[in-house]
């Protein structure tokens, strides 16, 4: 089903493998000129991520690499590390998880799915852009992994009502655009995506007096070019995928019927799908949102000072998930809406994943690696025009990820384009933004993305189709990324990128 692995197949090969690249690294010219520390910084680094990038560990256990090696090699002390590992933005990727397991558990996530069908008709062309679009909006609020496992059954199932002819055509573009809509509709909330996570903490830790987004000021900056990107990969999937149908089809017109039969909504879907809305609905008023021709305060403003300083979306979603624990799902004496049981399967090792990446982000900083290492990027990039740089930063992070884990990508690239925006004199975010959009389009091979992966997994997906349709969207996307970073994305989170702040300027937190 898929090509074979170029990797060495014994994980145990590669783990020595890449313990012996880590060991030659500090030999190599211009990193043996470094500081002890940074020399061993960097050879942890090397490690971690290429236990990561070749699986020679499963992730969450080459995640807790740095908390072993960086007390061994004296970078920093385990009670050092610890607090990385489990930082305020991980709570609030946790509260995340709590929630979508309450949408899963009542099944409320397969009526959001029925009801799009409905919506969107039984035209197969306007079929693929209702489960893109479906999935895209569960995306934004469950990790994209989780979104196309929930909206895949529906896909095939809907593949399984058509008839032969049709579904050799409608087949790939319905199921590449289930995988496509997590990926699109996934950057367009802090939570959607675990590089939006990585980077908010990462910037938050790197640049503390910066303003960091709230959760309404970034879907303002990022939900248009998820909007426009989810059409333009429709129009792609369903004129070079495949060719499905213009006209109706009696086959999917009797199924999307089958929607309009559906039950009401019990009292347990109704008191989770409450909390689910309090809390989406506090998120995105939290902050203040600048919309250009009006100023919409936040709720957080109506609190006194120091609550206001310490009320986080983390706050937010930890209040929904413990409401879940207590809220009963039907009458006094009921079963809660979630008990522990529901919340053995989170995915605990995600948590463990972004841990990791936050403390090697910080052994940078603390072994001086990010300043060696900005010293000699910031040289490169202070050549170049801004728009230039942005290109250039979106095509290679697209071209990477296509062949490495999202999330170990962003780990490690983003502290280093923090260090060297800030050695060239640029503001921060002119490398930080492209990085972190561009980290998750990866449409090109089965390994770019978990949601890939998946549909590629059932057999009705052929390669060619997954990279015709992906090169053409990875050209797209690093365009739009280029665009929408400098003449939207941009402004709207509130900064001028042609500037380097003063926040940046200063020097970073000390440990």
């Amino acid at each position: 089903m898929s090509a074979p692995d170029p990797q060495p197949r014994s994980p145990l090969l590669r783990l020595l493998l890449g313990a012996a690249l880590a060991l030659a690294l500090p030999l190599l010219p211009g990193v043996r000129d470094l500081d002890p520390l940074a020399r061993r910084a960097a050879s942890i680094t090397v490690l971690t991520a290429w236990c990561w990038i070749t699986e020679a560990l499963p992730l969450a256990v080459g995640a807790l690499l740095p908390a072993i090696l960086l007390p061994a090699a004296g970078v920093a002390s385990a009670r050092q590390i610890a607090p990385w590992y489990f930082d305020d933005i991980l709570f609030l990727f946790l509260g995340g998880f709590i929630l979508s397991t309450a949408l899963e558990r009542t099944r409320l996530h397969e009526r959001l799915a029925w009801r799009a069908v409905a919506f969107f008709g039984s035209r197969p062309r306007r079929l693929v852009l209702g489960m893109m679009a479906a999935t895209a909006a569960l995306s934004l609020f469950v990790n994209n992994t989780s979104a196309t496992l929930v909206m895949l059954p529906v896909g095939l199932a809907l593949l399984a009502r058509c008839e032969p002819d049709e579904r050799a055509q409608l087949g790939a573009p319905l199921l590449l655009g289930i995988a496509y809509g997590a990926t699109i509709g996934g950057i367009a909330t802090p939570i959607g995506t675990a590089p939006n996570i990585l980077f908010l903490a990462m910037f938050q830790e790197r640049f503390p007096e910066a303003p960091v987004p709230g959760f309404g000021t970034w879907m303002l900056a990022v939900l248009p070019l998820s909007i426009l990107f989810l059409l333009i990969c429709w129009q792609l999937l369903v004129r070079v995928a495949g060719r499905p149908g213009a006209a109706s089809s009696p086959a999917l017109t009797r199924y999307a019927q089958e929607a309009a039969r559906l039950p009401p909504r019990s009292a347990e879907q109704n008191r989770v799908l409450i909390v689910f809305s309090l809390v989406v609905l506090a998120w995105l008023t939290r902050e203040p949102a600048d919309l250009g021709f009006a100023r919409v305060p936040g709720w957080k403003e109506a609190l006194p000072a120091p609550i206001a300083a310490s009320v986080s979306d983390a706050t937010v979603a930890l209040i929904g998930a413990v409401l879940l624990f207590v809220i009963p799902s039907a009458g006094r004496g009921s079963r809660r809406l979630l008990v522990w049981d529901d919340c053995r399967n989170l995915p605990w090792g995600v948590l463990l994943l972004i841990g990791g990446g936050l403390a090697l982000a910080k052994s940078f900083e603390q072994s001086g690696l990010s300043a060696a290492v900005a010293g000699g990027l910031g040289g490169a990039l202070d050549v170049l025009p801004m728009a230039a740089v942005v290109l250039l930063v979106s095509a290679s992070v697209t071209l990477l990820t296509e062949i490495a884990s999202n999330t170990a990508t962003i780990n490690v690239l983003l502290p280093l384009l923090f260090g060297a925006a800030v050695a060239a004199g640029l503001n921060p975010l002119l490398v930080a933004i492209p990085a972190v959009l561009s980290v998750s389009y990866g449409f090109a091979l089965p390994v770019g993305t978990p949601p890939n992966a998946i549909v590629f997994a059932t057999g009705r997906v052929r390669m060619n189709q997954m990279l015709r349709v992906g090169i053409l969207l990875n050209l797209i996307a690093i365009l739009l990324v280029t665009l929408f970073t400098l003449f939207w994305t941009g402004p709207r989170l509130g900064f001028d990128l042609r500037t380097m702040p003063g926040w940046a300027a200063a020097e970073p937190a000390g440990p």
